[in-house]
């Protein structure tokens, strides 16, 4: 009896081919919809913060203690030796960069704005961060004599300056004195992290040593080779000595508000799956309601003739099955290749 409700189902099916191919289709579209939203608003947060973690703050930074709430250039790492062996033999560690860090100005012959500084080794951030990937115009260089600077391309658009431009950069120094440096524009970067694009200005590690007259960074970055909150907890505690010279934090607490949007995305993916999945079974109930109604005559004499009502039911349920398979399928596989793409 099951074999005839069945070929019986796909009968309906068959006959009914534009039906059931709209079907079938609101169906793949409303997945395919699905995991379309998520997949971009997901790429979209996932690289938010990986450019903020691969361009700025690793995924657990080194600061000098207090720097991060005083942003004091006297403050720096002590006991850097020891504490670079220290990360050195911490085997889940990929790489780590050193920064020197300060507020500054930046001058030209019409135009000045305030800046963030950072002293940076371009060969270590290239291993390390990738740097070099971030370059839209000009060479990953500071020039043959460690005179250029890099600067963001929103900065560069704000000053309207462009390769090969003096620039005049200003900087109170560890003996409280307004130094100064002239430097060329070497290149312009493009991070997508608003504090690099906006004002950050990147000069080269020795330089910046000199040119603020400190010896030690305010900051190492620090990247994992797979970051768990074990690694986390391990580094706090291989670094337990040196707790009265520095403050770790992770790049969740240096970046709070990127946590949230990710949070707020999950929601907001959630809001967006009701929603969908709402119209769109409203949509497909419809018409199906509307095939069962035109087949009341049929259904009418399968009673007749003997059929149970419950296998009348098991047709229709069938058919729904069938047709939700196909289009689950179908959106699957179409929005897993876009999203794989």
């Amino acid at each position: 009896m099951y074999k005839l409700i069945i070929k019986s189902a796909f009968s309906s099916l068959f006959q009914r081919k534009s039906r059931t191919a709209l079907v079938i289709l609101m169906i793949a579209t409303s997945l395919y919809g699905l995991m379309l939203i998520q997949g971009v608003y997901e790429g979209m947060v996932s690289q938010m913060i990986n450019n903020a973690i691969k361009s700025d703050s690793g995924e657990v930074s080194l600061f000098a203690k207090n720097y991060r709430s005083e942003k004091d250039i006297k403050l720096q790492i002590k006991n850097i030796q020891e504490i670079e062996q220290v990360l050195e033999q911490n085997l889940d560690i990929k790489s780590y960069s050193k920064k020197i860090l300060s507020q500054g100005l930046i001058a030209t012959a019409k135009y000045n704005k305030n800046v963030k500084i950072y002293g940076i080794d371009l060969e270590k951030e290239k291993n390390h961060s990738s740097f070099n990937r971030y370059i839209i115009d000009g060479k990953y260089s500071f020039g043959n004599r460690d005179n250029g600077v890099i600067i963001g391309y929103t900065l560069a658009r704000k000053l309207k300056i462009s390769l090969g431009k003096k620039v005049i950069l200003s900087a109170q120094n560890i003996n409280n004195e307004v130094s100064s440096i002239a430097l060329k524009v070497t290149a312009i970067i493009k991070t997508n992290n608003m504090a690099f694009d906006e004002s950050g200005v990147f000069i080269d590690f020795k330089r910046a040593k000199n040119f603020l007259g400190v010896e030690n960074p305010n900051q190492i970055s620090i990247l994992f080779y797979d970051f768990k909150e074990s690694s986390f907890l391990n580094l706090q505690n291989s670094l337990k000595a040196y707790k009265s010279d520095i403050d770790i934090f992770s790049w969740d607490e240096l970046y709070p508000a990127l946590l949230q949007s990710r949070d707020l995305m999950s929601t907001f993916n959630y809001i967006s799956y009701t929603l969908v999945f709402f119209t769109a079974t409203i949509g497909i109930f419809g018409v199906v309601l509307v095939s069962v109604l035109e087949r009341l005559k049929e259904f009418g004499i399968l009673q007749a003739i003997g059929t149970g009502f419950y296998l009348i039911v098991a047709m229709i349920f069938f058919e729904s099955f069938f047709i939700g398979l196909v289009g689950f399928i179908l959106g699957s596989i179409i929005g897993g290749l876009h999203l794989w793409y």
